[in-house]
């Protein structure tokens, strides 16, 4: 059978809005103080409704003391009731007969019996020498009779080791004879003792005669402990086979008449400390049985060693059909199919299968309706399994995942309320799924980003920081990409953080060096264009260090250009000049051609000379005309 859990999902759907009003709810909730009113009770009338636990222990003594049976009479449970651990007295303490019966009609309204305690049982000076223990569940003898829509949760039922009663021991009821019960459940614990067999039923012991159980469920942990040891003590050693415990989810024991057991299932666990105990998850040891559309929903049924476990039931000479139990080969589904050859159903891996729902369904008897159960099918009333709406939990836990936890100071808040979901809670608990939902949406919402890394930011204000601004021709732009830095980022700004340190570096990367400072190349050209290179023996390293000269350096090669001002005037502090001219009135050098620059001075020269000559000779003429 292929899954389909859409299938099943949208029938939850149509299960949640067509859930009957009778289904099982929360209410009001007396508490027992272990007292017995029955003040109530008038036996001209043939209804009553009860609204407290001692009204309902007033019950019980009623049918105890034989004053009132119930005969043709109905009894109403009008609150949920708490009995509050204290020993109950079961309801009828006789056998298979009407006498010490509950014979009436119990409809319990769907109301629950919480902590039904029994470890004790009926003591009654009256039943026998020995001062036996006989009755143990909420009803211990019900005859003709009617139990239907009532709910017993967290029962507490223990048969002393010593307790020589035998035969039926159940938590709704110990000994049923033809008589129905329809719309119950039980969750708890019975245990029986090890003195004598016990037929342990998580919600029946023992069925006498023509009896029906429909729409019932168990969730309930059952054990047996005989061992034989009564009958080697008290019958000179018979074999401990001749006598044994029955075991069974539902009813530990039928023998005689017709029974139905029909659309049951049974989710709890058997425990086999007894021995050649036959065991079932809806019915321990059957005569007559009939079984019809149940499920045993578990595989924690245990065998005694003595193979006498079946999933279903030792069900001798009737069959079952169109159940279903869990696929595993350890066991048969119960011995009348498997010698008739008829099928008793499906052996399934899976119960939240669409198929076990569609094949529960299709062979339901009337009024009763399967619905998808938290780990399996149950009915439509049964509020405690089926499960609450988690799709806010799921929406939540789905918008937590989304998100990457690497970018939250702290992540774990939201991881615990996730860790936290519980996924077995029922409709009636649906506060509770919320308030996980809410839990994880909190958890979210206080979520706070880590800080965003400034580290390129910082690296480039630490750069613009080392610059000298005097430098530049323009620093504003460089000033104003730090200005701008915001420090309030989260890691999810990230990109904007790295713009920020981008803007910075591109600021600096486009920054414009002053010029260098050439004051003093040029006081030293000038220096040098003021000599007469004529003058001096060699001038070619004056005018080497000036054509050196490069005109494009900024000020941080400033000592490039101050030394290019140096080598300026290191070349002309280094010129020799030319030595002076021997012979008076000459030059060891002649103008050249083109030379015009101490032409005035040659011209002048040339007068002088010119007239030194004209008056040389007059005054030598002068002289001779003396001597004439």
């Amino acid at each position: 059978m292929k899954k389909k859990l859409l299938s099943l999902l949208l029938a939850l759907c149509l299960v949640m809005a067509l859930v009957p009003m009778t289904a099982f709810a929360a209410g009001t909730t007396d508490t027992w103080d272990g007292t017995a009113d029955t003040s109530w009770y008038d036996e001209n009338e043939t209804e009553f409704h009860l609204k407290t636990a001692k009204q309902l222990a007033g019950m019980a003594k009623l049918i105890n003391d034989d004053t009132a049976y119930f005969k043709d009479k109905t009894v109403y449970l009008d609150n949920d009731l708490d009995l509050g651990g204290h020993e109950w007295i079961s309801i009828g303490d006789g056998a298979n007969t009407d006498v010490g019966s509950f014979q009436g009609v119990f409809d319990g309204q769907s109301h629950v019996v919480y902590n039904l305690y029994s470890h004790e049982g009926l003591k009654s000076e009256n039943k026998d020498n020995n001062n036996n223990l006989y009755r143990n569940g909420l009803f211990g003898s019900i005859y003709n009779a009617t139990v239907k829509n009532l709910g017993i949760e967290n029962a507490d039922i223990v048969i002393p080791m010593k307790d020589g009663s035998t035969y039926g021991k159940g938590i709704l009821v110990d000994w049923m004879t033809h008589s129905t019960i329809n719309n119950c459940y039980t969750t708890g614990s019975i245990t029986g003792g090890s003195y004598i067999e016990k037929y342990i039923g998580g919600l029946a012991g023992f069925l006498n005669g023509n009896n029906s159980i429909s729409q019932c469920y168990s969730t309930a942990a059952i054990t047996g402990n005989y061992d034989g040891e009564y009958y080697a003590e008290q019958e000179g050693g018979l074999e401990p086979m001749d006598c044994w415990d029955s075991l069974g989810g539902i009813v530990g024991a039928s023998y005689t008449g017709q029974v139905t057991i029909s659309d049951c299932w049974f989710g709890g666990e058997i425990v086999v400390n007894s021995i050649q105990a036959p065991v079932g998850g809806i019915i321990g040891y059957g005569k007559g049985v009939s079984m019809v559309n149940c499920l045993v929903a578990t595989k924690e049924i245990g065998n005694d060693g003595w193979e006498n476990t079946y999933w279903l039931g030792y069900v001798v000479d009737k069959d079952a059909k169109n159940c279903f139990w869990p696929n595993d080969a350890k066991y048969n589904s119960n011995v009348a199919n498997a010698q008739s050859g008829n099928s008793a159903g499906t052996a399934v891996d899976d119960f939240m299968d669409e198929g076990v729902l569609t094949g529960l369904n299709a062979n339901a008897a009337e009024g009763v309706r399967w619905v998808p159960g938290i780990k399996h099918p149950t009915f439509d009333w049964d509020s405690k399994n089926i499960p609450a709406n988690y799709s806010k939990v799921d929406e939540a836990i789905a918008k937590a995942e989304a998100l990457n936890k690497d970018n939250y100071k702290d992540f774990t808040g939201v991881e615990a309320a996730v860790n936290a979901v519980v996924r077995d809670k029922n409709i009636t608990e649906q506060t509770e799924v919320d308030a996980m939902a809410k839990a994880i949406e909190d958890a979210i919402a206080v979520l706070q980003y880590k800080d965003a890394d400034y580290t390129m930011v910082d690296a480039a204000i630490a750069k613009a920081n080392a610059l000298n601004k005097d430098e530049y021709k323009d620093f504003t732009a460089v000033e104003a990409a730090v200005n701008a830095v915001v420090r309030d980022k989260n890691i999810t700004e990230q990109s904007e953080v790295d713009a920020m340190a981008k803007a910075i570096e591109d600021a600096i990367a486009a920054l414009q060096y002053k010029a260098a400072d050439y004051t003093k190349v040029d006081a030293a050209i000038a220096k040098a264009n003021a000599l007469k290179k004529d003058d001096y023996k060699d001038f070619s390293g004056v005018e080497t260090a000036v054509k050196a000269v490069v005109r494009d350096k900024n000020i941080t090669e400033q000592s490039e250009v101050d030394a290019m001002a140096k080598a300026i005037e290191d070349a002309i502090a280094a010129l020799e000049k030319k030595p002076a001219s021997t012979k008076p009135g000459t030059s060891d050098r002649n103008p050249q051609t083109g030379d015009t620059s101490n032409l005035a001075l040659w011209i002048a020269l040339l007068f002088i000379s010119g007239g030194a000559a004209i008056g040389t000779t007059v005054v030598s003429r002068k002289k001779k005309r003396s001597v004439k």
